[in-house]
């Protein structure tokens, strides 16, 4: 994968039964219709939660019930972030979303959705994921996406790998997502750990632990 393309790595009963994990339909369909990457590519880079070492920014985005989460880009991250009682939180533990965009970052015209996704199986099949809550494993699940647009701005996250600022303009972009994730629900008022780990038993090794603080709602 070479550098242009390296974007598109991301590279989402426990608790003595207070909190729950779950694989309802509802989660999948979430999942599978690119919500997470939505969410993600939509912030501008200056405050996007994949960038944030110190978890500042962990409620950018957020809306309702449903919170997400982000990993990073690899190496060791140590976050700090406040959640509201109730939220249920989702996120990618790694993976890879790929949003084309043709004639800039290396993208050329004519990719079709079926490169798309084996250019991101490649790496997300060498992967190797983990997520712990407060010590305890918390079961994931590889989720591919149909195809979804994905609405990115000016300030977007290509800039940290393909060149800079305007190097590819805001707009709307063909994209799929494969990845790893994982759903928390209902976790009680008070200080939680969560961790997520992954490897590709090569150069990509992540390690991000998120302090969490669950406050009661207004």
């Amino acid at each position: 994968m070479n550098r242009s393309k390296m974007l598109r790595t991301t590279a989402l009963a426990l608790a003595a039964g207070l909190c729950t994990t779950t694989w309802a339909a509802e989660i999948g369909r979430d999942l599978r219709s690119g919500q997470w990457s939505q969410w993600v590519y939509s912030i501008p880079t200056s405050v996007n939660p994949l960038v944030d070492e110190s978890g500042q920014h962990c409620m950018v985005g957020q809306n309702g019930s449903s919170w997400k989460l982000a990993p990073n880009f690899g190496g060791d991250s140590n976050r700090s972030c406040t959640v509201p009682q109730g939220a249920k939180l989702q996120f990618m533990v790694a993976g890879a979303t790929y949003v084309y965009t043709p004639g800039f970052c290396g993208d050329v015209p004519g990719l079709s959705v079926r490169d798309q996704r084996a250019i991101i199986a490649a790496h997300v099949d060498t992967l190797t994921t983990q997520v712990l809550l407060n010590g305890q494993p918390v079961p994931t699940q590889r989720v591919r996406s149909a195809v979804f647009s994905a609405a990115i701005p000016a300030d977007n996250l290509f800039t940290l790998f393909c060149g800079g600022p305007g190097t590819v303009p805001a707009g709307v972009f063909r994209s799929v997502d494969d990845g790893y994730f994982a759903e928390i629900q209902n976790l009680p008022v008070g200080t939680h750990t969560l961790q997520m780990l992954a490897s590709n038993g090569g150069g990509f090794n992540q390690n991000v632990v998120f302090t969490l603080t669950v406050v009661p709602r207004p």
